[in-house]
């Protein structure tokens, strides 16, 4: 399960789904704010500090005004800049978030890592974007809050029976906290409650769900081993 354009990898005897997301850590921020300096742009600041921003993950409106609107004022700029170093530039304007993406057919070397997902956080991000889409055909606009025990009510049929329910738990937090590193969860007031961004939508797309649905036995089968070892631990 690729969340970008399907990438995956093996781990074992099994495949296991690969991260392609803005929020690589890339580390190359010196250079293109040498680059654009020695361009002579009289516009450099701005310009650089939106590409650096981007390079290091993805861009929300509701975490910098300042920074997004940068994002937006110079957007065709940075198109042109990325695209000579095989990345793409998304922007939702509607959900107000910006994030970069390898462009596979730039036959450049990879700059964005890809990650491999686990199964337990890859079918906490499918039920995510399910939850959401159910929540957006019903409230609008509003935001969709989930909490960690609401997750793991609706994640515990995936997995078998555990005899520590410490461990599963310490399961759930753990994909909470990776899913809040890459952008998709949000904490908000409540303890254990999160908002689910919008962001998710973008990478876990329609044609994400049909393919892991497909291959979900073998997901299973891969989750069911997986728990198993940790239960001996």
């Amino acid at each position: 399960m690729g969340i970008e354009n399907r990438a995956d990898r093996t781990n074992g005897n099994h495949t296991v789904p690969a991260d392609d997301t803005a929020a690589a850590e890339v580390r190359t921020t010196v250079t293109v704010q040498e680059q654009l300096a020695e361009a002579g742009d009289r516009d450099a600041a701005p310009l650089s500090r939106a590409a650096i921003a981007l390079l290091r993950g993805v861009v929300f409106r509701d975490r910098d005004e300042a920074l997004w609107q940068a994002v937006l004022r110079e957007r065709v700029r940075l198109m042109d800049y990325f695209q000579v170093i095989g990345l793409q530039l998304f922007v939702d304007e509607a959900d107000e978030y910006a994030y970069l993406r390898q462009d596979e057919s730039s036959g450049l070397p990879r700059i964005m890592p890809r990650h491999p997902l686990g199964f337990s956080l890859s079918m906490m991000l499918v039920t995510l974007r399910k939850k959401l889409g159910e929540f957006d055909a019903a409230r609008g606009d509003a935001r969709f809050i989930v909490t960690r025990d609401d997750l793991a009510l609706s994640l515990r049929p995936y997995f078998p029976p555990v005899t520590n329910e410490t461990q599963f738990v310490t399961r759930i937090d753990r994909d909470i906290q990776q899913a809040v590193q890459m952008g998709f969860l949000e904490p908000v007031g409540a303890e254990a409650a999160y908002a689910v961004r919008p962001l998710l939508r973008s990478f876990v797309t329609a044609g994400w769900l049909r393919d892991f649905e497909a291959r979900l036995e073998e997901y299973e089968a891969y989750g069911r081993q997986d728990c198993g070892k940790e239960e001996e631990k």
